[in-house]
Parts: C-alpha cells; sequence; structure tokens
C-alpha cells in the first residue's frame, strides 16, 4: 500500500473557491463604486439651478430654432453653428447665452441653432453621442429642457469631453427632466445615424453659404459677424 504524497505546491478547492469569492466581491464592489459615482454626478446635475424659459423651441430642416411668442416682426434673424466638442462654441456660450436668451425673451432676436459634428471626422464620437441626444431632447421634449441640456453640455465640456458614455448622456437628460421615453432614445442610440445625416447636411449648408465648415459661427440675417465681435454678437445685433 502506497501513500501519495501531496504536491505543496498543488492549490486545492478551497482555495480556488476563496479566489472566486474574492473576485465576486471585487466586482460586487468595483460595480457599486461605478454606479455611485453615477447617481452622485446625477444628484449634483439636479441640484444645479436649472433656468426657465420664456420662449419656445420648434425643430424643422435640421436647426432647432428659439422663439419667442412675443417676437418682433423685425427680430433679427440668428444662425448660429456649433459643435459640441469645439471649445471655442462652449467659450462663446458661456460669453453670450445669458444675453441671448434674454435677447430671445425680449423679442429681439429669433435664433436657429444648427448642429455639427464635423469634429468627430467622420467617426462616432463626443459631437455625435453629445448631438444625438441633444436632437432627441430638442424634438420631443419642452424647451426649457432642451435648454438646460444644452446649457450642461458646453458649460461642462471641458470636464465630459472623451469622458461621458451613454449612461452619463441619459443621467444628465433625466436630471433636467426628459421623459422617460426620450431617456430610452439616448440609451438605444435610436437616432445617432439620423443625427449624423442632418449634421452632414448641416456642414453642406454652412460650405455652400460661407465657403468653409467651422465652428462657432454666427451668421445675422445673411451676414456673418466676423472675429472677436462673435463674442459680444448679442449685444452688437441689438445695438443695431
Amino acid at each position: 500500500m502506497s501513500t501519495k504524497i501531496k504536491n505543496p505546491n498543488e492549490k486545492g478547492s478551497g482555495f480556488i473557491w476563496a479566489v472566486i469569492v474574492l473576485l465576486t466581491l471585487a466586482a460586487i464592489l468595483i460595480g457599486y463604486v461605478v454606479v455611485s459615482g453615477k447617481n452622485a454626478k446625477e444628484e449634483e446635475l439636479a441640484q444645479r439651478a436649472t433656468e426657465t424659459v420664456a420662449f419656445e423651441t420648434s425643430y424643422e430642416d435640421n436647426g432647432i430654432t428659439l422663439k419667442a411668442a412675443n417676437a418682433k416682426a423685425n427680430a433679427k434673424k440668428v444662425d448660429l453653428y456649433e459643435d459640441y466638442s469645439c471649445s471655442y462654441c462652449s467659450q462663446l456660450a458661456k460669453s453670450t447665452d445669458a444675453d441671448m436668451k434674454k435677447a430671445i425673451e425680449d423679442g429681439e432676436v429669433v435664433v436657429t441653432i444648427w448642429s455639427l459634428n464635423f469634429l468627430d471626422r467622420g467617426k462616432i464620437g463626443h459631437s455625435t453621442n453629445a448631438g444625438a441626444a441633444a436632437y432627441v431632447i430638442a424634438k420631443n421634449e419642452p424647451a426649457n429642457v432642451y435648454w438646460n441640456y444644452r446649457k450642461i453640455l458646453m458649460e461642462d465640456q471641458e470636464d465630459i469631453y472623451g469622458s461621458w458614455d451613454t449612461d452619463d448622456f441619459v443621467s444628465a437628460a433625466r436630471a433636467v427632466g426628459a421623459s422617460e421615453e426620450t431617456l430610452n432614445h439616448i440609451t438605444s442610440g435610436t437616432f445617432i445615424e439620423e443625427y449624423q445625416k442632418l449634421a452632414k447636411q448641416n456642414a453642406d449648408k454652412l460650405e455652400k453659404e460661407t465657403g468653409t465648415v467651422s465652428s462657432p459661427r454666427v451668421i445675422v440675417d445673411g451676414t456673418e459677424i466676423q472675429g472677436e465681435s462673435v463674442f459680444d454678437w448679442v449685444n452688437e445685433v441689438v445695438r443695431k
């Protein structure tokens, strides 16, 4: 009768189960941290001061038009071209959105926002994901939801560019009051392909009108505001 000598380096089933348990606990912990981080971000966005608006949004011919019910007959027609990956667009929004909102609500201007994604270079990147989410909101939600969603995308661009995934775009939409139907559209990416087509058409339109595609671009009654004046375009338009 012989006795089998066990290899001291051989791991028993108890050790294997211990490793499995540790890996499972680690996965649960990582998942908890990720979910907690997303929930905290959503709560932070929800607690931010949201703005009420005294204008309506409408979507037509690929443009999102912001217009007050009391818009004057001689209100300036403004075309604003922007890309959610464009740092200058973010700067423009921070510099002029408050004045633009007031001018719209006072009936001085009617603004149509033309969304671009040329900075994605033909791929599905931040420009497309952000633009498609904002597009769904503009089509399906009240003006205040769109305005506050765009506000987050522009004002927080430096922090969210390249780091947000689909869940983040959904969380931000939920934080500003988007409906479950809209959240589902963003989650599923239903409108990604449609948005890519319209963004390309907007770029073609801009190139046809001006000869180039870049952002931000502000065109007032067919005349483009050039240079640094673009960062004070509202005051220039209202003064004239």
